[in-house]
């Protein structure tokens, strides 16, 4: 609807061993890793693993377990019979295909991320217990790459079902599934310079950056325009890169959720909000407008005159602002895909009376 109206840094991990998610280690090097879970939004799940996402989350796990580099990772690693004493004071949050599956199997994942961040934490194990040069590591960081671009199929497919959104919440969003993800734990907080004593890092890294910091400017609205926020989330992996190099564990790490991360903002911030091929209707929603009402409301909205349609526009502005989009200062189109129920149902009523008080004899 349209119509013309007054405008309105972490440091390096060395000595690894080999095998599927196990690094010999010095302890006291590195932090042992915590996969700490960030709350999700109030009223905002992400997408949720319905009847057909579920089919298609067992179809994406079989694909994968078929590989012949999953094999080693399809139950739990067996480090007594491996003789890995150190695997269990390293991996504090074992994961492995075979569990996985029998967890979808139990419905135990809620969202699409939930289902994910159990894949990533698979990768994620092999990562650390492991160097860059072995077979695990390799294998692991390959799985990934091709996991995620199969979650990523997944997502657009079921970016539909999200609520809508306006820009600073999907922003929030993004970031809290970005620090939900396993392999994002070194990226949290600052780097601890001092007590890692990495004497060199600020100078090779001049403008520190983590993901809370990030976090708190979000919610604070210090970020003016999406670009600003991109890039410091962007300048946490690239200070990591940089001060670890790109072939050092955590450079690959960083960059695989750099890469998820870009993922998201393509699909989250640069998509629509519902998006559907040209010309087709928003397939109806469980709790939103269903197609033959909005087609109601739209033959009502052509009965009514700038005044009453100015009036629509103010009330969706106080409610649903993210539902309208401005072009120029004469014009704003009404997207009703975006409007949420409640919102829809005054909006209609309003317009309805109008009509009713133009009916002859009304």
């Amino acid at each position: 609807l349209q119509w013309a109206l007054p405008a309105l840094g972490v440091a390096q991990r060395h000595g690894h061993r080999g095998h599927p998610g196990a690094v010999g280690v010095k302890m006291a090097e590195v932090p042992q890793h915590r996969d700490k879970r960030q709350k999700m939004l109030p009223g905002v799940t992400g997408i949720m693993l319905d009847e057909t996402m579920h089919k298609k989350a067992l179809d994406l796990l079989k694909t994968i377990s078929k590989r012949t580099q999953a094999q080693v990772f399809l139950a739990p690693v067996d480090w007594k019979a491996l003789n890995l004493p150190e695997y269990p004071k390293v991996i504090k949050h074992p994961m492995d295909l075979g569990t996985i599956q029998s967890n979808l199997q139990e419905r135990k994942y809620a969202t699409l991320e939930e289902f994910a961040n159990d894949i990533r934490l698979v990768w994620k194990n092999a990562l650390i217990f492991n160097t860059p040069e072995s077979v695990y590591f390799k294998n692991a960081k390959k799985l990934c790459e091709d996991t995620e671009k199969k979650l990523g199929e997944l997502e657009a497919e079921g970016f539909h079902t999200l609520p809508a959104l306006e820009m600073p919440v999907r922003c929030e969003l993004i970031l809290a599934e970005i620090m939900n993800h396993p392999m994002s734990e070194w990226f949290l907080h600052p780097v601890d310079v001092e007590g890692l004593g990495l004497h060199d890092y600020h100078k090779e890294v001049s403008t520190p950056m983590d993901l809370t910091t990030v976090q708190r400017q979000l919610k604070a609205d210090q970020y003016t325009n999406i670009e600003q926020f991109t890039k410091d989330v962007k300048l946490t992996f690239e200070n990591c890169i940089k001060y670890n190099g790109p072939g050092s564990m955590f450079g690959i790490v960083a960059a695989l959720v750099n890469a998820v991360f870009d993922r998201k903002c393509a699909l989250y911030l640069n998509g629509q909000v519902h998006p559907q091929r040209a010309g087709q209707p928003v397939p109806d929603r469980d709790g939103w407008p269903t197609f033959q009402q909005k087609k109601k409301f739209y033959d009502a909205c052509t009965k009514l005159g700038l005044t009453e349609l100015n009036t629509i526009v103010k009330m969706v502005n106080k409610q649903c602002s993210h539902a309208l989009q401005q072009h120029g200062d004469k014009e704003v189109e009404l997207d009703v895909d975006n409007l949420d129920m409640d919102t829809f149902n005054k909006v209609f009523k309003y317009a309805k009376s109008c009509t009713s008080k133009a009916e002859p004899g009304a």
